[in-house]
């Protein structure tokens, strides 16, 4: 179906930077523009989230002690979020400095790290950097609490240079990652008062040298030493690019990426700024080809559905997606892209729309009367006008006149109008178009 090029972008922009923007939202900011809609999500105000927290079988959700409400926590925040940016930012974050509950066994601490990626997300990243290797689920996660002079523990060292940093193989070697992991000593964990703290006579204050640089280096040095290695800028922006786009970033336009990075002195505010007003952000507004990752599409799901986290069901439904927030796979984070695509995940998508139409429209609740045409307006309607392209609109129309075709019997009547109302809402939620922006 044509859609305007204005509301096109800004649907664009609400998926990539956020979670889906709903009806309302999306006019407003159309009206606005790109340029001041950008402002709006880079400097966000009010209120964070919006509407009554969620209940599971009618009590509030208790992610320190239930399995899986931390899951649903994180995806209520994602759903009713007012700072779409800021989740969305605080999402790739957790991805970039992934970090797994079931290494660090201890949710209290990773609903702590949520708040600190939160607390960096739209800042400066050296801030950020220096809080993660503070953090104390990353110091359990990566085993920098209680390496100590002598005996280093090369993990957090390797990550922070190979992921966090610079990139594989990118302007380090592994001197600089052992010297490094001197340079990391000396943070402890007391595994039976659960104490965290730092022990200046653990920590290995001999001269060490680290990106070329010599000195006697103390953990936060470390970050600093990195951050300010000339392989960081291009790393770190190509990094932010790909959170919101598929295609490469060409070099002239990460070369001005970096540059502008240096310049704010790693405040990611103006490289955001740079990146989601770029012609090329807007590529392909007819033809998406940005996969929305599980976590993505369920938030959007429920935000364009005006549906509650009240379920908790979709702890088991994101898991089947391959998607649950607090438990990346690995360090390197989710892989993403394409890889979202398996028939499971494509199974496990299907099931989440089944689960939002679910008991919304009773039999005979649809009178014969409704015109194919109002069908499909009033399904549009309830899942917040989704972006379709010509060949769901066509499927679509067709359904529309087929499925109710000679059906004119009450008891037809009853089951088959509502069916098709139901039909057409789950091919917007779930067909080819949903899974992309």
């Amino acid at each position: 179906m044509p859609r305007n090029q204005d509301r096109a972008r800004i649907e664009r922009l609400m998926w990539r930077a956020g979670f889906g923007g709903r009806t309302k939202q999306i006019a407003t900011m159309t009206k606005a523009g790109v340029p001041a809609s950008v402002e709006m999500l880079l400097r966000p105000r009010g209120r964070a989230l919006k509407g009554p927290a969620p209940r599971i079988d009618g009590a509030p959700l208790d992610p320190i002690n239930t399995y899986g409400h931390d899951v649903l926590w994180w995806l209520d925040r994602a759903v009713r979020g007012e700072h779409p940016l800021v989740e969305r930012m605080t999402f790739n974050w957790h991805d970039h400095f992934a970090t797994s509950n079931e290494g660090v066994g201890d949710t209290r601490l990773m609903l702590k790290q949520y708040w600190t990626l939160r607390s960096g997300a739209l800042g400066r990243f050296s801030d950020l950097a220096r809080a993660i290797t503070k953090d104390r689920a990353m110091q359990l996660f990566l085993t920098l609490a209680n390496s100590e002079k002598g005996e280093p523990n090369e993990n957090f060292a390797r990550e922070l240079l190979e992921l966090f940093t610079l990139g594989v193989n990118n302007g380090y070697t592994e001197r600089d990652v052992r010297e490094a992991s001197r340079a990391l000593t000396g943070f402890t964990y007391d595994y039976d008062t659960k104490a965290f703290g730092y022990d200046p006579d653990r920590h290995d204050d001999g001269l060490k040298r680290i990106l070329g640089r010599t000195g006697r280096f103390k953990p936060l040095d470390v970050v600093d030493i990195a951050i300010g290695h000339k392989a960081h800028p291009a790393f770190i922006c190509s990094k932010m690019w790909g959170y919101f786009s598929p295609q490469p970033c060409p070099p002239k336009l990460l070369r001005q990426l970096a540059r502008t990075y240096r310049e704010a002195k790693t405040d990611v505010r103006p490289v955001l700024r740079q990146i989601l007003n770029h012609k090329l952000f807007y590529a392909a507004l007819a033809e998406p080809d940005m996969v929305k990752s599980p976590f993505v599409y369920t938030a959007g799901l429920l935000r364009l559905t005006n549906t509650p986290v009240d379920d908790d069901g979709w702890v088991w439904r994101l898991d089947q997606m391959g998607q649950v927030p607090f438990h990346p796979p690995n360090v390197s984070g989710w892989e993403g892209g394409v890889a979202w695509m398996s028939t499971s995940s494509i199974r496990a998508r299907f099931d989440a729309a089944s689960a939002v139409i679910r008991d919304t429209i009773k039999d005979g609740s649809i009178s014969a009367k409704e015109t194919p045409q109002q069908a499909i307006a009033s399904a549009r309607a309830a899942t917040g006008f989704p972006r379709i392209g010509a060949r769901t609109a066509n499927s679509l129309r067709r359904y529309a006149v087929q499925s109710v075709a000679g059906k004119t019997e009450d008891y037809e009547v009853e089951h088959y109008y509502p069916e098709r109302q139901r039909v057409l809402r789950h091919l917007l939620l779930a067909g080819p178009d949903a899974h992309v922006c």
